[in-house]
């Protein structure tokens, strides 16, 4: 179908071209317009001001002017953008203007887009070039502006800032190092987890190479799965390394199966068969069956739990294994209201606080986990909390809300009468004994 638009050609390729040709002229009207309006809520060093009223910011890198610490709000505002997005755009914007003034005309004259010319500036501001030095980078890049592939450009420059600010890019490696990390997370399906990682990139190769050893190795014993999921079960059968040196040798011996330690919280119709669904403290509900799955092929050490009516306490501050465990089988979750944050990641708080020199203070009725911005808020006496027995917390914001939590739900107490509060808080202080 053809779109007859009057001054506008009418061919596909040439409305595509046409429009390009807008968009671009459209992007360095816009750029410029924020880069004047820089310039308009400019400040200088010589510049007073009342400290009481705006002040004077930098939001580029070394080089960029000063700006009016409201210029954001009007930009954003104009663009229909957050605050942050506006000032994200105006910082981009200055860094190019004023430290790379040859890829500014380069974007001007649309050669470069604009997303492509801020990955450059944010490149730089990130080793921290001065304004010296962005100028030189951007010197020895102009020729290449718009003539060559955006992603051999940016290796084109990483490679000159290494001469540039050598210092700066080892700093920067150094920094990567000291950010490496592996981390899990679960996903819909409990029976998949997903794993991230940042590792030295001579051990990711030796950990490649290894794993895919380890993958062929298991189709040549026989494994029929695709290559992804093959290299997946490798990744898995390295966290057992002599079933990994087994395998890579050509065998697979049962005796290197992993150890797993899991805690399972059952009921008693799932024991009986009248329910199919247990539920794990990081994995979520599982189908009985899906157990097979996930475990078929570890040694399983189970451990049973009992909880006693009594539960003995000790005078220190720190918590003894025993009871750490006990209230975190107990808590599942983080005891603050509607929270689900994990209890075994969180460090566990004296609901009362520790005095030194009384007796039986580190005991369950007296512990709960709590992430540290909760506990700091409890500290400082912004909430209060009470537990009247073992498990059970009420909680009383700064704004008189009142809550009661449990490893089964959160109550929001604010609106009961002061008779339902009475008589809840009585049953909870007061339960029943446990069944014998």
């Amino acid at each position: 179908m053809s779109v007859v638009v009057e001054g506008v050609p009418q061919s596909a390729v040439q409305r595509l071209r046409h429009a390009q040709d807008l968009r671009r002229q459209a992007d360095a009207i816009e750029l410029q317009a924020v880069a004047d309006l820089a310039c308009e809520h400019g400040w200088t060093t010589n510049d007073e001001f009342d400290v009481t009223g705006e002040r004077a910011v930098r939001i580029g890198a070394d080089g960029t002017a000063l700006v009016g610490e409201f210029l954001p709000l009007e930009v954003a505002a104009i663009k229909a953008i957050s605050v942050a997005a506006a000032t994200w755009l105006i910082r981009d914007v200055l860094n190019l203007h004023d430290r790379h003034p040859m890829l500014w005309s380069s974007v001007q004259k649309g050669q470069v887009q604009p997303y492509r010319a801020f990955q450059l500036t944010q490149l730089a501001a990130r080793y921290d070039l001065n304004v010296e030095q962005a100028h030189d980078l951007d010197q020895r890049l102009a020729s290449k502006y718009g003539r060559i592939g955006w992603a051999r450009l940016m290796r084109l420059a990483r490679g000159l800032i290494a001469i540039i600010a050598a210092d700066a890019v080892k700093a920067a490696a150094d920094q990567a190092r000291a950010e490496r990390y592996v981390r899990t997370a679960t996903t819909e399906q409990p029976v998949v987890t997903e794993l991230w990682a940042r590792l030295d990139t001579a051990d990711a190769q030796q950990l490649e190479a290894t794993i895919a050893a380890i993958a062929k190795n298991l189709a040549a014993q026989g494994d029929t799965d695709e290559l992804d999921v093959r290299r997946s079960k490798a990744l898995g059968i390295l966290a057992t390394p002599a079933r990994a040196l087994a395998l890579l040798q050509g065998r697979d011996d049962k005796r290197y199966l992993p150890r797993t330690k899991i805690y399972l919280h059952l009921t008693d119709t799932m024991l009986t068969g009248e329910n199919h669904v247990v539920r794990g403290e990081t994995l979520g509900p599982l189908v009985r069956d899906q157990l097979r799955d996930l475990f078929g092929t570890h040694r399983l050490t189970i451990t049973p739990v009992i909880h006693e009516g009594t539960e003995p306490g000790v005078d220190s501050y720190e918590i003894p294994d025993r009871i750490q465990e006990s209230v975190l089988l107990r808590d599942v979750c983080e005891i603050f209201p509607h929270s689900s944050r994990s209890a075994r990641r969180l460090d566990l708080d004296h609901t009362i606080p520790y005095v030194d020199g009384v007796e039986n203070q580190t005991r369950p009725d007296n512990l709960g986990p709590l992430t540290r911005g909760v506990h700091r808020a409890k500290t400082a006496k912004r909430w209060h909390l009470r537990q009247p027995t073992s498990g059970v917390f009420w909680w009383t914001s700064p704004h008189h809300q009142h809550y009661r939590v449990t490893n089964q739900a959160t109550d929001d107490l604010t609106t009961w009468s002061t008779g339902e509060t009475t008589m809840m808080w009585h049953l909870d202080a007061h339960p029943p004994p446990p069944d014998r």
